[in-house]
């Protein structure tokens, strides 16, 4: 039985539309036109291509961007709970703008400031990501105070080489935004000022670095220093300059002039087996008796669904193996030791941590190379080959 229903204009719009129902369930493509039945759990996702509208070049459909805007703005205001639409103007910005019941948007193409400022009324928004070289920041100022600000949770700004890091500072009171990424974008120390505005509910930064783009050491370590966790590592704020030195070290090539391993993975169609170097940890006890040791321990959570796990923790094994006494490793499934998770407030896996005394070393989430971990195990000093 449907729960609801929503009219789309009977010629349809261009885009995929998919329902889902939360808490299960495989997703439906469905066409956008007519009537589209909801039962009561089921939520829309619209995802769009507009790049090749009205004849540019590009992969999209080519139809009028001014028309689906008009479309768009004629929709019931909570349609879709997730929009991820390429090829944005001004007028599909304000038009999405009225969909209030929006967790997630996802604008890209060469919408300005003045789109921008038209997304304030949405109070349920934790996630979004502005990709426009034409967008410089100052439409932030307009959502200081709005619903949207006060709901969101993470900011992405990518290709935004227009963006002026001053403008950052409008958000600087939203309440749960914790977490920046840019990519794409200078990150110098006028980044950093404009990020650190945003301390103490801000806990991530992420900074794609590429040519031209890479993140300076000195902005490395000033916000490490500030307790921040940066590019998925973290470090108290007294080690901030011996981990930003290993991060500048490990982003050099090696001497034969290439990096150890391929840091995407793509030469290893398997993950490497494991071969229980890494004790298992189930009860919060037994991590206890190990830091009441004088032996660091190196702290792997996974689970059996991560991919990035599989890969990640043999790499964890090696450098264990590589330091003999000297380093205990162990790893926690987090599916049956949901305590670790709780204990390290960490929200994803793969999340490694070295713990010294009880007292935290460093951290990080996600995908890390051999060099990587070799090198944070070294600043933390555990070279290869001690306790042997």
């Amino acid at each position: 039985m449907s729960a609801r229903v929503i009219e789309f204009p009977e010629q349809g719009i261009p885009g995929t539309l998919v329902r889902y129902t939360e808490g299960g369930g495989e997703p439906v493509e469905l066409d956008a036109c007519g009537p589209v039945a909801l039962s009561s759990g089921s939520r829309l996702v619209y995802v769009l291509d507009a790049t090749g509208a009205e004849g540019d070049e590009g992969d999209g459909e080519a139809f009028d961007t001014d028309a689906l805007a008009a479309a768009l703005a004629r929709l019931p205001s909570d349609a879709f709970v997730v929009a991820d639409l390429a090829g944005t103007t001004d007028a599909m910005v304000r038009a999405i703008a009225g969909q209030r019941a929006l967790r997630t948007l996802v604008l890209a193409g060469d919408f300005t400031d003045e789109g921008v400022a038209a997304l304030g009324g949405m109070p349920g928004l934790t996630d979004l990501v502005l990709e426009s070289p034409r967008f410089t920041g100052a439409g932030l100022a307009a959502l200081t105070g709005s619903e949207t600000a006060a709901s969101l949770d993470s900011l992405v700004l990518s290709e935004a080489t227009a963006f002026r890091p001053e403008h950052l500072r409008a958000l600087t009171e939203a309440p749960h935004l914790a977490s920046l990424t840019f990519d794409g974008m200078p990150a110098g120390h006028d980044l950093a000022g404009a990020v650190l505005a945003h301390l103490p509910q801000l806990a991530e930064v992420s900074v794609a670095e590429r040519p031209g783009h890479a993140l300076d050491p000195a902005v490395l370590e000033r916000l490490l220093a500030a307790g921040l966790c940066v590019n998925g590592i973290s470090a108290p704020p007294e080690n901030a300059a011996l981990f930003a030195g290993a991060a500048a070290e490990a982003a050099m090539p090696s001497a034969a002039g290439q990096d150890d391993e391929d840091e995407d993975g793509e030469d290893d169609e398997e993950a490497p087996e494991e071969r229980g170097v890494l004790r298992e940890l189930v009860t919060e006890d037994e991590l206890e008796r190990l830091l009441a040791g004088p032996v660091p321990v190196l702290v792997g959570l996974t689970a059996p669904w991560c991919g990035p796990c599989a890969f990640l923790m043999p790499v964890l094994e090696d450098a264990v193996e590589a330091r003999g006494a000297a380093l205990t490793g162990v790893k926690a499934d987090v599916d049956r030791a949901a305590w670790a998770q709780e204990r390290f407030g960490v929200l994803g896996v793969p999340t490694v941590l070295l713990l010294r005394e009880g007292r935290e070393v460093f951290r990080f989430s996600g995908a890390a190379t051999r060099r990587q971990v070799e090198g944070w195990l070294t600043t933390a000093g555990l070279p290869a080959g001690t306790g042997r």
